[in-house]
């Protein structure tokens, strides 16, 4: 099994350790003002070649401005003779790849676009609990007893639409070698899936926006979009009693902690291994 380190900044190298990852993933997933800069990116691709590592580069969801520094990074990274692995994590994007290098590059499919059940809660939801009391608006209590869903919900709630061969298909036309996952809490169903698989820890990604809350008090103040980077020096942390893991708030998505069971993906045939040192943004 391959294990892979995260890197979203150079300053987070120091979490490497030589014999223990053989592949660096480096850019971000979520944000296209965080898409790293051509000097980074060099320095990086010195460095794994340096250890002999393989090299991974992770493209956020974008808009028009994004997909210009993308194709900027894109062609760089081919004059250089680059063949890399990208994670692709926008439809539009995937298709400029596929029309503008063709198969240059080896194209992933990362986690915003395999669309699992996310929900932190969901374990809960499929798993048998103990009848408990709500009083109702006329004062009287009520039982009620948790039915857990059928086997047949049970199982799609582990999937994605990446377990059907129809859609595989469709991916393969367009040049997808591997598909990136979050470990659910539910767990997972990897039934059918033809691709290589990775396997992130142990953030889980829940939900994204293009609305960053972290930002926002400036755009209110100068109507206009201003970011300074404010993830990266701090984030939120969330709780509540319904959800069984604490909920991380960083710019403008959320995230759940689930560390991977080794003995599990290795029955999972779970080819890579993800670690993300810090949370992700």
């Amino acid at each position: 099994m391959e294990k892979a380190i995260h890197i979203t900044k150079l300053d987070n190298l120091k979490y490497f350790k030589e014999r223990e990852y053989q592949r660096i993933y480096w850019g971000v997933e979520f944000c296209q003002n965080l898409i790293p800069n051509l000097k980074d990116t060099e320095k990086i691709l010195r460095f794994t070649r340096e250890n002999n590592l393989g090299f991974t580069l992770v493209t956020p969801f974008v808009t028009e401005r994004g997909l210009k520094r993308l194709a900027e990074l894109f062609l760089w990274l081919k004059r250089r003779k680059t063949a890399c692995e990208i994670v692709v994590n926008d439809w539009g994007v995937l298709e400029y790849l596929y029309n503008d290098f063709g198969r240059y590059f080896e194209l992933t499919l990362g986690r915003l676009l395999t669309r699992q059940q996310r929900d932190p809660a969901m374990k809960r939801v499929l798993e048998k609990q103990l009848p408990f009391p709500i009083k109702g608006k006329d004062g009287k209590i009520r039982i009620i007893v948790h039915q857990p869903p059928k086997q047949q919900y049970q199982k799609a709630m582990k999937a994605s639409y990446i377990n059907s061969l129809l859609f595989q298909d469709f991916l393969s036309k367009f040049g997808i070698k591997r598909v990136e996952l979050n470990n659910l809490i539910q767990g997972l169903d990897l039934e059918g899936i033809k691709f290589k698989k990775s396997l992130y820890t142990p953030y889980v990604y829940i939900s994204i926006s293009r609305f960053c809350p972290m930002e926002s008090k400036f755009q209110r103040l100068y109507r206009i979009n201003v970011c300074y980077k404010e993830c990266q020096r701090y984030y939120d942390v969330l709780r509540k009693k319904a959800i069984p893991k604490i909920i991380y708030k960083r710019g403008n998505t959320t995230f759940y902690k689930n560390p991977v069971n080794i003995k599990k993906i290795k029955e999972d045939k779970i080819e890579r291994i993800v670690f993300q040192p810090e949370l992700p943004f």
